[in-house]
């Protein structure tokens, strides 16, 4: 899945995106216009968000509401999981392998783990902006 970013601000997101560690002064590093590859969605209380490669290279984690849809495709190495994990308010994600199998694999990646960004960068390759707009 494709989508362009339409908005880089928090003023108007949800209190809930607080747990994740943005606040209503956070700017997120994604730039209106440009499009990125959708490498993980999960619901997050009642709110859906995409794990992205931001502009500094980075997997970050931003509201759905940010952008919009260019390509509605899924990658079909997608897994989906639905159990309740953690505190935030996380019940339920799909994504790339390691993110289904491994269920500490997305705290280790919003910590910056070397390990975590390593796998998720591995998944990322698979799936260029080039390739993700043809699917």
């Amino acid at each position: 899945m494709v989508v362009t970013c339409i908005a880089n601000s928090c003023r108007h997101s949800p209190k809930i995106f607080e747990s994740v560690g943005f606040s209503e002064k956070s700017a997120y590093q994604v730039t209106p216009g440009n499009e990125y590859v959708v490498h993980a969605m999960a619901l997050l209380g009642l709110h859906l968000v995409l794990l992205v490669r931001d502009d500094t290279g980075q997997p970050s984690w931003f509201p759905a509401s940010q952008f919009k849809v260019a390509n509605p495709h899924l990658d079909a190495g997608w897994g989906y999981d639905i159990t309740r994990r953690d505190a935030r308010g996380l019940c339920a994600i799909w994504g790339y392998g390691k993110m289904i199998a491994d269920k500490r694999h997305n705290d280790a990646l919003i910590a910056k783990e070397p390990e975590a960004v390593r796998l998720f960068a591995e998944a990322a390759a698979r799936m260029p902006l080039e390739t993700a707009m043809t699917l």
